[in-house]
């Protein structure tokens, strides 16, 4: 029996597809234009099959369910969510594939909310919530990953975290203790649970080993990298006021920005990690990755 990927062409769900794989496992992947997908070409060549599907298409969801054991659901139409896609995707179509998968008789289903610990409500919210509710009312056994803040996006350029030109935006005070994780880590996670025996539900709150807040961050990016780092405050006020637009991805991006600014740090997760045979990555770890990765660029 396979294990079906949805989301492997993102960052995380690609990881867990091409970690499958070289476990020797039967892996299908459910790529929005199949074939055509311009991401799919390392899945093919590490023999991972290939079907055409669309979370906004229920109808392409059953097939690809079809003789599937397992389905890892990393999908998201973050960071974009264009055409309504908190909608579509992260809560219609995240729902009409779990739908599916019981239909098609899945035994397991791996899915990746986030943190219990932001708790502001927002379309996404809505969305990874309903989604594990509707899981736990399912026939399948539930692995909810619940990742807080991946390092490899909130302390990255995208979001401020501007190490290459050593400008950095810090949301709110910047002392709030939150438990960063690595997108990688996570992805190994999904590979444990979907290798897994368990046979209750579980909900895995997951962070990196020590709990950082984004100035402290800072100092650690400072030490690793030996560079001194400017800092631009972004007031909560602000956030607030992003958070009361009607543009659901505002909106979104307002709620999560408002639980960065309060920390949350994830209690138990190196525990949590050594029961699954994970060694977390920590911030400065992804500092030095991020280091010999500008090294590399460099020579």
């Amino acid at each position: 029996m396979s294990i079906l990927v949805v989301g492997a062409t993102g960052l995380v769900g690609g990881q867990v597809a091409q970690k499958l794989r070289r476990q020797g496992q039967s892996v299908r992947a459910l790529v929005r234009g199949g074939d055509a997908h311009p991401k799919v070409q390392p899945l093919r060549a590490a023999g991972i099959e290939i079907v055409n599907g669309d979370l906004t298409v229920a109808e392409t969801l059953e097939p690809a369910c079809r003789g599937i054991a397992t389905v890892v659901c990393t999908a998201t139409s973050m960071p974009t969510a264009a055409n309504d896609g908190l909608r579509r995707v992260d809560l219609d179509g995240s729902v009409a594939l779990i739908e599916a998968a019981e239909r098609a008789g899945v035994k397991r289903f791996v899915y990746t909310s986030y943190s219990g610990n932001i708790q502001i409500a927002s379309p996404l919210e809505t969305a990874k919530r309903t989604c594990e509710n509707r899981l736990l009312r399912s026939s399948m056994q539930t692995v909810i990953l619940r990742p807080s803040y991946f390092a490899e996006v909130w302390l990255s350029p995208a979001l401020g975290f501007d190490f290459v030109s050593g400008a950095i935006r810090i949301y709110g005070s910047g002392e709030g203790k939150g438990s960063y994780i690595s997108a990688f880590d996570v992805a190994d996670f999904a590979v444990a649970a979907a290798m897994g025996k368990d046979d209750e539900h579980t909900i895995l709150e997951m962070g990196g080993p020590h709990a950082v807040s984004q100035l402290d961050a800072v100092k650690i990016f400072e030490q690793v990298l030996e560079k001194k780092f400017q800092l631009e405050h972004v007031p909560a006020e602000a956030l607030q006021q992003q958070y009361s637009s009607p543009d659901p991805l505002q909106k979104t991006f307002a709620a999560l920005m408002l639980g960065y600014t309060q920390g949350g740090e994830i209690k138990g997760a190196q525990e949590t990690a050594k029961k699954y045979g994970i060694r977390l990555t920590s911030v400065g770890d992804y500092a030095a990755r991020v280091r010999g990765k500008s090294a590399g660029t460099a020579a």
